[in-house]
């Protein structure tokens, strides 16, 4: 097994997991039952330290997804699901909960539907849909991608950094989300690989509990990404106030609704 990297989360123990092409870069704290940590598009496991308190009784796993943060698997979202799948086996984790962030929910719809007999629970924060009617968001991929292409990572991390996405109002959070973005590469634009599609109806008639998490001022496009997922069964919860990164923003709330479901799904 090769050198893990330094912790990204204060007293975190960090793994590195073999999968197709690499390896994913874990780290974990806490105990208690396990919760799973997916990550939005450009971040990385760090996003997640506002959510850190909750290893006080969960056994909390960062997830470095491929093509992000300190992985070495190269970007594929289609490879995904079972890199996670991977990760909970490394782990001795016959079942587990878990949390997707925006395109980490993607990655965690598929795996809702591909195995559902491995979830717990799932709780889905501001998550990408296909088949949802819609789309206010204008992100830049294409002038992002060309960009990564021609090298000028400076050029990508600006053109993420502007978008309404990225935006947050607590001090807290701008750095963090700074942090993040100064490490941004770019290889998921460079050789993107392949793609996952997801619809709301993943979560209709599965046994586990589901919610969905969502800023009241993020885009109309995840607001109704968060009602589709209503519609198939999911429970809302609406966080007033802030947006896309509502984990960074309102912390408290975010956590409290976590621990209700992983508690109802327990």
């Amino acid at each position: 097994m090769a050198l893990s990297p330094p912790a990204r989360w204060p007293g975190g123990r960090v793994l590195n997991v073999a999968v197709a092409g690499g390896e994913i870069i874990v780290e974990t704290l806490g105990a208690g039952p396990p919760l799973l940590m997916l990550h939005g598009w450009t971040l990385d496991r760090r996003m997640w330290r506002p959510q850190l308190p909750l290893a006080e009784v969960f056994t909390l796993v960062g997830i470095d997804r491929r093509g992000f943060g300190q992985s070495t698997a190269p970007a594929d979202l289609a490879a995904e699901p079972d890199d996670v799948l991977r990760v909970a086996d490394a782990l001795g984790f016959s079942r587990f909960h878990l949390l997707g962030m925006s395109q980490g929910g993607r990655v965690a719809l598929a795996l809702a539907a591909r195995a559902p007999d491995r979830l717990m629970s799932l709780a889905l924060q501001g998550t990408a849909l296909d088949g949802v009617a819609g789309d206010d968001e204008n992100l830049p991929t294409e002038a992002m991608a060309a960009a990564a292409r021609r090298g000028d990572v400076a050029a990508v991390r600006a053109l993420v950094r502007g978008h309404r996405l990225m935006r947050v109002k607590t001090p807290a959070g701008i750095r963090l989300v700074a942090e993040m973005l100064n490490n941004y590469e770019g290889c998921d634009l460079r050789a993107p690989g392949q793609g996952l599609p997801v619809v709301a109806d993943f979560v209709i008639d599965v046994t586990f509990p589901v919610m969905t998490i969502v800023g009241a001022r993020d885009t109309a496009q995840r607001l109704s990404n968060a009602q589709a997922l209503v519609d198939a069964g999911a429970e809302r919860v609406i966080l007033q106030g802030v947006g896309h990164l509502c984990n960074m923003e309102n912390l408290d709330e975010f956590n409290a609704a976590v621990r209700a479901n992983i508690t109802y799904g327990s």
